[in-house]
């Protein structure tokens, strides 16, 4: 075979949060990529997201935190109320993550509007493509073939899975291995399992008694702790919350048979609990009724088994490997994560290879890269997965033992708090072929 004169090239498939990032920091590093989303870019599903300081410093390499900034309000308060309305604790646990972290903070938005933020620091946004769907993949030792829904055929030196808990490339890794493997394919279709489901929404942010006062402050988070189900509440945009009840399910589910629900299933979830208080004057009926959108999800969670990769040029990443509970909000912060381990091997590579005579990478080469940010993002990934179950049961009482935790929590210092989740943050990586803000701080005498 000929050697290819094209450059090379990452075909990138679900334009979610993982595939733009993925785009965005390929387009700063040089090397080209196409995008392939079988939906629209940015939908408006009524879904949120946070970001924590560690993800903060990466979307400032990007050069998009500003626009970012410009929408959001930071998170500043967090009161917590238990199943009788009683204020639990006020903590000012958001306050210290922000002094540990030089003044970064967390925030909590639109899925959407963080999307858009993504997509407009795309500068070359042709090859973003919506409304393709990826039906098969053929790998070769010389490069990677997708074939698409409507017949055509692109082609790349590398694929990334980055479509989702329900990700077609992963199904289609699952079948090329069934035969050889049953057991290990078996694994990929059902890695992940659901025992809790929720009710998300973004609201208008005003009282159901009086339309001109906001019903939380800007900057303040409400959680709400019953047994069995619990709700969280945060105003982080102007006129918007972000809300969310949890609930245990009768039983759990494995994916691929992870339920999806019906707007009636939403509304019979919200009439059976929506009585109940999410914080002082107002209800999670009170939220559905102010919503903007919402709907209802199953809450997977896990850590794919297998590996990430099938040992040449495809590799998944995102929620396609690992899936965490949203009731810390980490989930996305872990995709980043992710992101920035794949793209630290991989840039430096191709880097290389190109200063080497301009060859590219060989396929052992991108096998390696697959494989050392897999060891490097795994054990990030069993963390927070294992943290935010732990998580999701203690905001639902399900045992005596985190029933006397959630009383004894307000008696631990907010500092203490901090510092074990900013121990975390702090070893986060940053894309180390962009100039580090931390350095350039530091060096500027701002932080």
């Amino acid at each position: 075979m000929p050697k290819s004169t094209r450059s090379f090239k990452v075909i990138i498939v679900g334009g979610s949060i993982v595939g733009l990032i993925t785009a965005l920091a390929l387009e700063k590093a040089g090397i080209d990529y196409v995008v392939l989303e079988r939906g629209e870019i940015a939908p408006h599903l009524g879904a949120s997201i946070s970001i924590f300081p560690h993800t903060q410093r990466v979307m400032e390499q990007l050069g998009i935190w500003e626009e970012i900034r410009a929408g959001i309000i930071p998170l500043k308060d967090r009161y917590h109320y238990d199943q009788y309305g009683q204020l639990l604790e006020s903590s000012a646990v958001l306050r210290e993550i922000s002094k540990m972290s030089l003044n970064r903070f967390t925030s909590f938005m639109e899925r959407r509007f963080w999307l858009n933020c993504i997509y407009n620091g795309i500068q070359n946004k042709p090859k973003v493509l919506p409304h393709t769907s990826v039906t098969s993949f053929r790998e070769t030792e010389d490069g990677v073939e997708v074939t698409t829904k409507e017949g055509k055929i692109i082609q790349g030196d590398i694929l990334l899975g980055a479509d989702g808990i329900n990700s077609t490339i992963r199904n289609l890794m699952a079948s090329h291995i069934a035969r050889t493997d049953a057991t290990t394919s078996e694994e990929m279709r059902s890695g992940f399992t659901a025992d809790y489901r929720c009710v998300f929404g973004t609201s208008r942010n005003y009282s159901p008694s009086d339309k001109d006062k906001p019903l939380l402050p800007g900057g303040m988070c409400h959680n709400v702790y019953y047994r069995g189900f619990s709700g969280a509440s945060a105003a982080g945009a102007e006129d918007l919350i972000f809300w969310f009840l949890f609930v245990k399910s009768d039983h759990a589910t494995k994916t691929p048979n992870t339920p999806r629900y019906t707007e009636e299933e939403s509304e019979a979830t919200i009439n059976k609990y929506g009585g109940y208080a999410v914080g002082p004057g107002y209800t999670f009926k009170d939220l559905w009724e102010s919503r903007v959108r919402a709907a209802m999800v199953p809450l997977e969670e896990g850590v794919l088994k297998p590996k990430w990769n099938t040992g040449g040029r495809v590799a998944l990443m995102g929620d396609a490997v690992h899936k965490s509970t949203v009731n810390p909000g980490l989930g996305g912060n872990l995709a980043v994560e992710g992101i920035v381990h794949l793209m630290n091997e991989l840039v430096p590579l191709v880097r290389k290879c190109e200063s080497d005579g301009g060859r590219k990478p060989t396929k052992s080469e991108l096998v390696a890269v697959f494989d050392r940010y897999e060891v490097k993002q795994r054990p990030h990934a069993n963390f927070i997965v294992a943290f935010s179950a732990y998580v999701k049961k203690y905001d639902a009482m399900e045992t005596w033992w985190l029933r006397v935790l959630l009383r004894v929590s307000p008696w631990i210092s907010d500092k203490y708090k901090a510092g074990r989740l900013v121990s975390y943050m702090n070893e986060a990586p940053w894309l180390n072929f962009l100039p580090n803000p931390d350095e350039k701080g530091k060096a500027n005498g701002t932080q």
